[in-house]
């Protein structure tokens, strides 16, 4: 008898199929679920309940005569702002664009719904954004849920949604998710198609971004990122490259590198604990701990900060960024070659009083960012009552080793 993690979508879903919960069922406690969740941190932006239920019977429809659609067969599910639903408002939190609707399905939601999965409702971005708001945190409302993905991983931490989807250009899913206390991954780039994100993004316009899950365990976040990946045809950025499978990963042939900051960047006492205590498990496990690695957090800095001024720049100071940011790839990535992984902080501290974003608050995302490699981020216990995260990366393309290291991590 297949067995699945408990509180995971496939157990959502296997409850479905089985028949112990109609799809309908499983949507109205989710639904009460989000609702109560939204109170404490208006964290939904668009509901979408009469859609949500109407599908859900067609669901269970569907299944009384020829079986389950898809592996989230009856899964409620959000999705952040910025990504669309067809038929749905899509605004990215900016008035100017309240009355857009969304034309149709992202890429990444029409999977998400071939697959079974039920859209309850978009979330909110942004800590305060002019839109939608403030988005409380989800354990502490005098707290910062972090951003842009905030809704989504508050929705999720505050048990609201079993998974999301999100979007990551510097951090916007792993930065919220490690605040708020939810699992995020920000898959390689081109491994997701971007088709449907507002404001448009792509390879040549935003070479970092990436849609990608926040959930409550490791094993829905590598779930959904087998249902989204791969080519659509559309967005000439995404690579046809298979997706390794997790379970083919050995824990005892892995290299471990890991870093809690340098002279310039450093993490709170309690999140290197955390990191030191993250490689002390792997290394308990069978892995190789290696050694400390330079993830040349100043040289990440300039050069992200020549990007978010790129408007600014002129023709010569734009190509030397471009340059500098491809010869710092290249660098970088030579020199994590004797890793596998790299384990390090999502965040300098653990979520500050609310208040508006700073770019220092992403220090420690911005190098998976600029090199296109996987990051997730696993919770890692508490301090003062709040989330404490750490950051697992791996070369690009090597998702499946990032999720098996998270994976391992989690259940210690």
């Amino acid at each position: 008898m297949t067995t699945y993690p408990r509180g995971s979508v496939r157990a959502l879903a296997h409850s479905v199929a089985t028949g112990e919960l109609t799809a309908v069922e499983l949507s109205e406690t989710w639904l009460g679920r989000l609702r109560d969740a939204h109170k404490r941190t208006n964290c939904v932006a668009t509901w979408n309940t009469e859609a949500a239920m109407v599908r859900a019977a067609e669901l269970d429809a569907i299944l009384a005569k020829r079986g389950p659609v898809g592996p989230l067969h009856g899964v409620p599910i959000t999705v952040k702002d910025w990504i669309d639903v067809g038929g749905l408002p899509c605004s990215a939190g900016y008035v100017e664009s309240r009355d857009r609707i969304a034309p149709r399905d992202a890429t990444v939601v029409a999977r998400l719904r071939d697959a079974g999965a039920v859209i309850m409702a978009k979330t909110t971005v942004q800590v305060d954004s002019p839109l939608f708001g403030p988005v409380l945190h989800p354990h502490d409302p005098s707290r910062s849920p972090g951003a842009s993905s905030s809704g989504e991983s508050a929705a999720v931490a505050g048990g609201g949604s079993p998974v999301g989807i999100g979007s990551d250009s510097g951090g916007s899913i792993r930065l919220p998710a490690a605040w708020c206390g939810a699992f995020g991954l920000k898959p390689s780039a081109g491994r997701v198609p971007t088709t449907g994100h507002f404001p448009r993004v792509g390879e040549r316009v935003d070479g970092r971004t990436v849609i990608g899950p926040i959930g409550t365990n490791v094993a829905d976040l590598t779930e959904i990122l087998a249902i989204i990946s791969g080519p659509d045809g559309r967005d000439g950025g995404t690579a046809p490259v298979a997706l390794g499978d997790p379970a083919d990963v050995d824990l005892h042939s892995l290299r471990v590198g890991w870093t809690v900051g340098d002279e310039t960047w450093t993490s709170s006492p309690e999140l290197a604990a955390a990191v030191t205590n993250a490689v002390s498990d792997l290394a308990s496990l069978g892995a190789v701990a290696v050694r400390v690695v330079d993830q040349h957090l100043d040289e990440s800095w300039d050069i992200t900060m020549r990007y978010w001024q790129r408007s600014l720049l002129d023709g010569a100071a734009a190509e030397r960024q471009l340059t500098d940011w491809d010869r710092f790839r290249s660098r970088a990535l030579a020199q994590w070659n004797d890793v596998d992984v790299i384990v390090m902080p999502a965040t300098m501290t653990t979520a500050p009083p609310h208040r508006p974003m700073e770019a220092s608050d992403y220090i420690f995302t911005l190098p998976a960012s600029l090199t296109g490699a996987p990051a997730v981020v696993v919770p890692a216990g508490l301090e003062d009552g709040l989330p404490l995260s750490v950051q697992v990366m791996a070369a690009p393309w090597a998702d499946h080793i990032a999720l098996k290291v998270a994976a391992a991590l989690e259940s210690r």
